[in-house]
This record gives structure tokens, C-alpha cells and sequence, in this order.
């Protein structure tokens, strides 16, 4: 076996590991797939409809494209499984268009390594269609500089993926990254002005027919999703989730942007004297800056939106890992040679520790969960181990990282998986609440659930809870509640107990069903 057929093998296993397995885990996974579930139930793709409300926190892009998968595959997977395929494909995208970027695998390798990365790539969520939109982008820009005409093209269209994943932040990022290369006389050419024209063109029907078709549908669900969830949410004049906290990313990619931050120092610093000549460099430095500062200032902040930062610090730090001295080698390859190998072991340990009844205290924690040995999952875990002992042998910084991270989360995805998913699903506690709920059921009123929760009472159940107090739900004869506290709540006298409910060693929600008296 080659090495790049090797290299290829490793990144192919890091993308596959975790997709398939588990039901849709709060909080992002299970309303993304509520949205996907809609598409799947209904084909109305204009307006994203969380359990029968719209929800226009995000354009549809990435929602259509995992009800495209789960139509394709659904007889081959469970809807969610097959749906989670949208973020192997992006993902994918986003792995190819960084190594053309930085014209080295040790890109992607770098990407794949981040600590940050390797959790939310593998779910369904739209911030890998926004991250691959990204990737695009800026290999047209890269390459904008010799070929004008495809490099817009590909500018346009990574920015138009951006756009129909998440709203403006995108394109805004990309624009003012276009526009702080300016700075450099490198990029002050005709080919780079003449290739945004192009970039307008490809831009121009991803940005214009969804937005149209959606105000002419309501221009009300259009100032929704224009005004109150792209510039309200960012600029904090709408509170909408998040924590406005503006050193958050000071704070976070020390450890989220590992191992890619420190060579991507280290790749600056060797070539600081080509720093004013090289557009090479200037590329991922003026796009590593924008986003970093344009995030910073944003009212909300999750690390999940630090994954665009990735993109090009993983492009910068591919250009000095070959030339990294030993001493910061050492000081890298040491950590993720024996993490991964004691993580490795204890995960081993641990998992053999469950199935043989000697992990009491775990078992109690998560009651109701049947210590079982999964043939597939065990030889996918033994699979994954073998791969890391030959892939360690290599020496090399990018791969003992990504191989590293690989047989940590793999281990995890297989053997771990079943307890992991009896722990974080609702499916279980769903199924004990409808063998309480009466047939025929009618309507339910909810209070206090969270779009995730509706999500999956939805998916699971087929219930569109109708928020208590609206019209719609003053006639239903149920009514669901969540609490972060194991009281009852306040409910009337109207009102009485039905079911309640937790999941397994879940002390934060408890789910209450009531009907009504008489």
C-alpha cells in the first residue's frame, strides 16, 4: 500500500467513524434533523418547520441536502443515519478544497487533528455546509491571483454555500477577507478585481432565489430570518442563545485549534521576511484575522462558531510542518503519541470493565443500559487500534495526530456507541411516555420545551405540540411539560398526572404528561 493510498485510508476512516448508530443528540443534531424531518414528511423545502412551526434561524441549504440523503438511503439506514451522510459530504468537500488550497495533504491532516473539529463534523448540523462553503471560497481566492475566471467561480460559489448554510456571516467573512488582502500590494492586480465580478456572478443565484421565493411566500418569515436571526442574533439587539462573551475565542482555540496553532506560529515566524511578498501566506493570515476579530465582536459566542477559524490556520500551519524544528516537533508529537495511547487503553479498559459488570458505579449512573458485545462495533474498534499501531510507525507530526484523534473517536463511535446513545437518546423514554399516552391521543399542548426537545418528541412520537396558551391549544386534552427540576410543576387543578419521565441518569429535564380531568 502507497503512503498517500494510506493517508487516504486514515482520512476516509476519520470522516465514516460516528455517522451511523445514534439517534439525533441535543442539542444541535436532534432540531437540525427536526427541520430535515419536515422536508422528509412534507417536501416543503422553502421554509425550514421545526415540528410544525416555522423555525428561519438558518436557510435551507443543508436541510435539503440531508433529505436528499435520507430519501436516497433511507431504505438502507434509519432517516437520521442516512441524513448525517450530508456532513460526510461536506466535510469531504471541505477536506479536498483545503489540500488544492494549501497544495499539501498535511492540510486536511491538520484539520481532521483539531480537537475542535472532530465532534461537530460528525454531526448533522449545517455549520459543515458553512465550513465546506468556506473551504471553496478560498481556493477561488487562491488561486484568483493566475486564473481569474475559474477562481471567481469558485469564490462565488464557496460563498453562496456559505450563504444558504447560515445566513450573511459567510459571505460577509469572505468579503472582508477579499478586501484586507487589498493591503498587500500582491493583491492589488487586475485578476484579483476582475475575478469578483466573477465571484458576483456565480454569488448572485444562491443569494437571490431562496431570499425571493421566501418573501414572496411571507415577508413576514422573511424579516424573521433577515433581520431578527442574521443581524439581530449577531449584532445582540434580538437576546438569542448563545453567551455574549467577547474573549471567548481567546479563551477557546488554545486547546479547539490544536494542533494547527502552534506550526501555524511557528510557519508565520520562519517566513516573516516574505510576509509583505508572498500571497501564499497573506491568504489564510487575512482570513484567520477577519474571522477571528468579526467573531470576537459578535454578541453570541459557542465554539461551535470557531470552526470557520480552522480552515485557514490549518492552510497556514501545512506550509511549516515540514520545516518545524524538533524541539516544537517534540513538544506536539509527545502529547498525541501517549493521549491517544493512554486514552486508547483506558477506553478498552473501561469498555471491558462494562461488559464483564465491574463498572457498577457507571452502570448506576445510566440505569436500564444491557452490557452487550456488538460483533460490527468490536471489529470496526480492533480495526481503528491496528490502524493507529501502523500509523504511529510513520513518525510524522500531522499523521500521529490525526491518527491519534482517530483511534480515541473511533473507540468511542463503536465500542462506546450503545451506551453513549442509551445515555444521550430520547427514543426510550419517548416509548415509556406512549405506552401512558391514550389512544386516540388528540392534540398536545406543551410548555417550556425547547426546539430540540420538540424536535424529537416529533420524530419519536409524531407530536406537534402546540405551545400552551396559544388558541390552537386551548382545547387539547394533554399537556406535556419539561422542568429542569424533579417538582412537579404547577398544572391546575384542570390538569392531572398522567406519566412522567427522565432519561436515563438525566437530572437536569423531566418530562411530565397531563390530562385532563374527567
Amino acid at each position: 500500500m502507497t503512503r498517500r493510498a494510506a493517508l487516504y485510508g486514515l482520512l476516509a476512516a476519520w470522516v465514516a467513524l460516528g455517522l451511523a448508530g445514534h439517534d439525533p443528540w441535543k442539542p444541535d443534531e436532534a432540531y437540525s434533523f427536526g427541520l430535515v424531518y419536515h422536508i422528509l414528511e412534507t417536501g416543503d423545502w422553502l421554509v425550514p418547520t421545526l415540528a410544525g412551526e416555522p423555525f428561519m434561524e438558518k436557510p435551507p441549504l443543508y436541510f435539503i441536502t440531508a433529505a436528499a440523503f435520507a430519501k436516497l438511503f433511507g431504505g438502507l439506514a434509519p432517516p437520521h443515519d442516512a441524513a448525517r451522510l450530508a456532513s460526510a459530504f461536506y466535510v469531504s468537500l471541505t477536506l479536498f478544497f483545503i489540500a488544492k488550497t494549501a497544495r499539501s495533504v498535511s492540510a486536511p491532516l491538520l484539520l481532521v487533528a483539531s480537537l475542535g473539529y472532530v465532534h461537530h463534523a460528525h454531526q448533522l448540523i449545517t455549520d459543515n455546509a458553512l465550513v465546506a462553503g468556506i473551504a471553496v471560497a478560498l481556493y477561488g481566492m487562491a488561486i484568483s491571483l493566475r486564473k481569474p475566471l475559474p477562481g471567481g467561480l469558485w469564490l462565488g460559489t464557496g460563498a453562496g454555500i456559505a450563504f444558504l448554510s447560515k445566513g450573511l456571516l459567510g459571505p460577509g467573512l469572505l468579503g472582508l477577507t477579499a478586501v484586507a488582502l487589498l493591503a498587500f500590494p500582491a493583491w492589488r492586480t487586475k485578476n484579483f478585481l476582475q475575478s469578483w465580478l466573477w465571484a458576483a456572478a456565480a454569488f448572485a443565484p444562491w443569494a437571490l432565489v431562496w431570499p425571493w421565493l421566501l418573501y414572496r411566500h411571507s415577508p413576514e418569515l422573511f424579516h424573521e430570518w433577515l433581520w431578527v436571526q442574521n443581524l439581530g442574533r449577531f449584532s445582540g439587539v434580538h437576546r438569542i442563545g448563545g453567551v455574549p462573551d467577547h474573549w471567548h475565542y481567546v479563551k477557546s482555540l488554545p486547546w479547539f485549534a490544536l494542533p494547527a496553532w502552534p506550526i501555524a506560529l511557528w510557519a508565520l515566524w520562519r517566513r516573516r521576511t516574505d510576509l509583505l511578498h508572498d500571497s501564499g501566506i497573506q491568504l489564510p493570515l487575512a482570513a484567520f484575522l477577519v474571522m477571528f476579530a468579526v467573531l470576537s465582536a459578535s454578541s453570541l459566542a459557542r465554539q461551535l462558531y470557531a470552526l470557520p477559524m480552522l480552515i485557514p490556520l490549518a492552510i497556514l500551519a501545512a506550509g511549516g510542518v515540514d520545516s518545524a524544528p524538533a524541539w516544537l516537533g517534540n513538544l506536539l508529537e509527545k502529547p498525541a503519541l501517549w493521549g491517544a495511547a493512554i486514552a486508547g487503553a483506558a477506553l478498552w479498559a473501561g469498555w471491558i470493565a462494562l461488559q464483564a459488570g465491574w463498572a457498577g458505579r457507571l452502570e448506576s449512573a445510566y440505569p436500564g443500559y444491557v452490557a452487550r458485545i456488538d460483533p460490527l462495533w468490536l471489529a470496526l474498534a480492533i480495526a481503528v487500534t491496528v490502524g493507529w499501531f501502523f500509523a504511529i510507525r510513520s513518525k510524522e507530526l500531522t499523521i500521529t495526530w490525526a491518527a491519534g484523534v482517530t483511534l480515541v473517536w473511533g473507540l468511542a463511535m463503536t465500542i462506546w456507541l450503545p451506551f453513549l446513545d442509551h445515555a444521550k437518546s430520547y427514543r426510550g423514554m419517548i416509548a415509556e411516555m406512549q405506552r401512558s399516552r391514550p389512544a386516540p391521543a388528540g392534540c398536545v399542548a406543551s410548555r417550556d420545551l425547547s426546539e430540540p426537545q420538540r424536535a424529537v418528541f416529533h420524530y419519536f412520537a409524531g407530536i406537534r405540540s402546540l405551545r400552551e396558551g396559544s388558541s390552537a391549544a386551548r382545547d387539547c386534552p394533554l399537556l406535556l411539560v419539561h422542568t429542569s427540576r424533579d417538582a412537579e410543576p404547577p398544572h391546575g387543578a384542570e390538569w392531572q398526572l398522567l406519566w412522567r419521565g427522565s432519561r436515563p441518569g438525566d437530572k437536569k429535564e423531566t418530562f411530565w404528561l397531563f390530562t385532563r380531568a374527567g
